[in-house]
């Protein structure tokens, strides 16, 4: 069965920052060498490095030597969601995170942070609802993660634009939730590639509601840096984004190759991660840093109809553009 990581709630992460643990996410990893001195090393912290392909592309960027072949050394250890992924970045103990929307949103409104939010990072709406066939989503009850995580933004999302009777519940991850809707506990659960093209595979799963559909797009993860790490060392992210551009490049040009490289890195095979590719409702626009303002609008138009911040996010002084290439970078 596939590693897929459960979404720890983006609220209780966003709290936890403040208790500011300082052990990383891998504890039989060194300390980075970042915080506020000049080094040659960038550590990541990344939410499903092992269960999510726009997150695996990062160690298969390592495997390639790509980093290497620019002067940068890349750590990369994945957090167990949100406040994990986050906490260690906070911390110094290393540089950049990538973790869910809401999570960087709420951790980056703290007082004292440390943290810059930097770029979106996967810019489609690749969420799904999935059941075992036959259902429908009149009175449908819809599994998500857990409170204040991207899951449940989405789901009083769709409870409020498809009405019906819809209601949501708590389940936990991938996993959790596609068990529960077979034993009918839920109608669907929240599912992303390429756990979705694994279920249709190989136990007839179907697509319930397509979040994308009803919703329209928003990024999946944000990208925060260190803000001490990024004054020493604005280069390092810099070549970091022109990697991350090539790498992205690749999987739009070469889906299958991608594919069959990328599969074995989040737990499927090569064939069922070349059809969740295949599968993808704009593989172009997932896999390219050109900020899209209207996808961060609507993230934050979501947050505040579920009560998650008070006010819209003002990207213009949120998002701190200077480290993306010049073609990436949108007005606000």
């Amino acid at each position: 069965m596939s590693r897929f990581p459960k979404v720890i709630g983006a609220l209780a992460a966003a709290s936890a920052l403040l208790v500011g643990a300082t052990a990383c996410a891998d504890e039989s990893a060194g300390p980075a060498e970042g915080g506020g001195a000049t080094t040659d090393t960038l550590s990541i912290s990344a939410t499903g490095v092992d269960s999510l392909p726009f997150m695996a592309i990062l160690q298969a960027g390592i495997n390639k030597k790509w980093f290497e072949e620019e002067g940068l050394k890349v750590d990369l250890y994945s957090g167990g969601g949100g406040g994990n992924t986050l906490r260690v970045v906070t911390s110094g103990d290393a540089d950049m995170a990538i973790a869910g929307n809401t999570s960087v949103i709420l951790a980056a409104q703290q007082p004292d942070s440390n943290l810059t939010v930097i770029a979106p990072w996967f810019q489609i709406n690749d969420f799904s609802w999935i059941s075992p066939p036959g259902r429908t989503i009149e009175g449908a009850t819809l599994g998500f993660s857990s409170a204040g995580s991207s899951t449940e933004l989405l789901v009083k999302g769709l409870e409020q634009e498809l009405g019906q009777g819809v209601k949501a519940q708590a389940v936990g991850g991938m996993g959790d939730n596609w068990t529960a809707a077979r034993a009918n506990q839920i109608t669907a659960g929240w599912a992303m590639q390429p756990f979705i093209a694994e279920k249709q595979a190989t136990e007839n799963a179907e697509i319930l509601v397509n979040a994308r559909d009803v919703l329209g797009d928003l990024p999946a993860d944000l990208v925060a840096v260190n803000t001490s790490y990024a004054e020493a060392n604005p280069e390092n992210i810099r070549t970091f984004f022109r990697v991350a551009d090539r790498l992205n490049e690749w999987v739009v040009s070469n889906p299958d190759e991608a594919g069959a490289e990328i599969g074995p890195l989040v737990g499927v095979s090569p064939e069922v991660m070349q059809a969740a590719f295949r599968n993808s409702p704009d593989l172009a626009k997932g896999y390219s840093l050109k900020v899209d303002p209207e996808g961060l609008g609507n993230l934050s138009d979501l947050m505040v109809a579920a009560g998650q911040i008070d006010e819209p996010v003002d990207w213009a002084t949120v998002l701190d553009q200077q480290y993306l290439p010049e073609d990436d970078r949108a007005s606000f």
